[in-house]
């Protein structure tokens, strides 16, 4: 590409500048979805409990859904729409933006309306046992899992529209409503389980009392998929990209069009997604090879370990994803470089002292936020265990799912299919291994899934240098990461003598506050004393935010 090319990369990079504050802001309203998402797993504990089945069967259902939700809401739809409509804008105006956004939401509805009957089709016709090995994959009673999941299936079409919406509206640079949609949802969700006790009322345990209460949080979900849509409209609307006059566009001549963004989706889907993937075979695994309470276990230490990955690694790659893809589209490999390498440390400065807090207070953690009402302390232990493990993953999940998008960015969507492939294949294997053959509980799914998430990553990251051509990064990963190392273990110990020392004293949910302070707080004084670029970049933000605030309250 000549010198109009790099001209336009430029003219993309403009529109994706303030990169610090987009993430703070995005940051932000994932912190508070992620909130909302523990209160209601907090609601749902409470409710159903530790052993129930039917929870089990929800769990289960929820994932198929879920999956789609994962892996095209945070990675393949919105990664190859975003890559479809910076490159048409940025060749033929926002108005060949628009006709792409509008083809491809039609395609995409009657495409994802045939995925849903086949799919409900499969799920109805479905053996119980597993072909070749007899497992009962669906657990002793498949029925619940096959209502549940047929009910909750329609969610995929909602949650697929809605990252379209969001892939468009961060192209266009507006990243607050997308980010308003989770913390929707999760009020939704919330709403509908607060409302159980009202809506199926308690007729003692047993079975189909809670199946009648799993039917009605599946309608709950079902609402919250609309609304997670909706309150991305009106800023669509705002911005042009739905209305009549989209249809009197004509395609300019080489743009790409609603086809070539779901082709670029399917080695996305898997090359993006390998660890959600993961998840879901996992959770098919344990609702058939584990005792009543595992996958529901299982879900919980999933759902906690993915508060700092979201918090942090989610965040950080929606965010700088499209500055990527304009360095890349203008031949500025070295400042794809650079922004890679200043994402990765951010990432693992916040992902670091996370695994090692979380490690350490795994227990008290899961008690504080799941236990209590029908969750006793066998699901407390069994949810830590598997919590523990998870933490692991939560560096290597972040690094590579930037990896991906770097690699995305540059052409190469073949490299991440290849070796989430055989991330995939060595997860079923690890499984069963560690559960049929050492007899491991949901700590064996946990323990797979972080063995295969370093994989992922450790066979990514060469590729930089070598399949990509990038240019060596002039300052170099591994002095940073060891002192940010240094500092989370630091971190990790203090947080753990305090919670023991602190546990008989304030109580448990005191305790793990205080906790979790001085571990921050030992973090924080650690990242100073062994100067940590990224720790002095967020003194400056915060430094500049309360000099903001200052001049306005002047």
């Amino acid at each position: 590409m000549g010198g109009s090319g790099k001209a336009k990369g430029e003219n993309l990079v403009g529109r994706h500048k303030n990169l610090g504050k987009r993430t703070a802001l995005l940051s932000s309203l994932t912190l508070l979805s992620r909130i909302l998402g523990l209160l209601r797993e907090k609601l749902s504990a409470t409710l159903f409990g530790d052993t129930s089945a039917v929870f089990d069967a929800f769990i289960t259902a929820w994932r198929v859904p879920n999956l789609f939700r994962r892996f095209l809401g945070e990675g393949a739809l919105s990664t190859a729409f975003q890559t479809a409509q910076t490159e048409t804008e940025g060749a033929h105006g926002r108005e060949a933006g628009r006709r792409l956004f509008r083809d491809t939401a039609r395609m995409l509805t009657g495409l994802l309306l045939g995925v849903m009957v086949v799919t409900m089709g499969a799920i109805y016709l479905m053996p119980d046992q597993m072909p070749v090995t007899g497992w009962n994959w669906l657990g002793s009673d498949p029925a619940p899992v096959r209502e549940l999941a047929l009910r909750v299936m329609p969610f995929v079409l909602l949650a697929c529209l809605s990252a379209l919406v969001t892939g468009a509206l961060h192209v266009r640079g507006r990243f607050e409503p997308p980010a308003w949609a989770p913390v929707s949802m999760n009020v939704v969700w919330i709403a509908t389980l607060l409302a159980l006790p009202w809506l199926a009322p308690d007729t003692g345990p047993g079975v189909d009392h809670d199946l009648e209460r799993a039917k009605f949080l599946a309608w709950g979900v079902l609402l919250a998929g609309v609304v997670q849509l909706a309150v991305q409209v009106p800023t669509l609307r705002a911005q042009g990209l739905m209305g009549s006059r989209v249809a009197l566009v004509s395609r300019p001549s080489g743009a790409p069009g609603a086809w070539t963004v779901l082709k670029r989706s399917a080695p996305l889907a898997l090359g993006a997604a390998v660890y959600q993937i993961n998840v879901m075979i996992d959770g098919l695994m344990a609702e058939g090879l584990l005792p009543d309470g595992g996958p529901t276990c299982y879900y919980y230490a999933g759902r906690l370990q993915q508060f700092p990955v979201a918090m942090v690694a989610v965040a950080a790659t929606s965010a700088v994803f499209p500055l990527l893809q304009a360095h890349a589209h203008g031949r500025d490999f070295l400042a794809t470089r650079k922004l890679h390498d200043r994402t990765q440390r951010a990432i693992a400065f916040w992902a670091l002292p996370a695994t090692c807090g979380l490690w350490i207070l795994a227990e008290p953690v899961v008690a504080v936020c799941l236990g209590g009402g029908e969750f006793g302390t066998g699901g407390v232990e069994r949810t830590s265990q598997a919590l523990r493990l998870l933490t692991l993953t939560i560096l290597p999940v972040g690094a590579s799912g930037l990896l991906a998008r770097t690699y995305y960015s540059m052409g190469d969507m073949k490299t991440p299919v290849r070796i989430s492939s055989a991330m995939l294949i060595a997860n079923v294997v690890l499984n069963v291994v560690f559960i049929r053959g050492l007899e491991m509980d949901v700590a064996g799914l946990a323990l797979a899934s972080a063995i295969t998430a370093w994989g992922n990553l450790l066979l990514l990251f060469p590729g930089l240098g070598g399949r990509l051509g990038l240019p060596a990064p002039s300052d170099p990963l591994l002095g940073p990461l060891v002192r940010m190392g240094l500092a989370a273990a630091l971190c990790g110990l203090v947080a753990g003598v305090t919670h023991s020392l602190g546990s008989d004293l304030i109580g448990s949910l005191g305790a793990l506050v205080f906790a979790m302070g001085a571990g921050a707080f030992t973090y924080a004084l650690a990242a100073r004393v062994l100067s940590i670029e990224e720790f002095r970049e967020v003194q400056d933000r915060i430094r500049a935010k309360l000099q903001d605030l200052k001049r306005k309250s002047d």
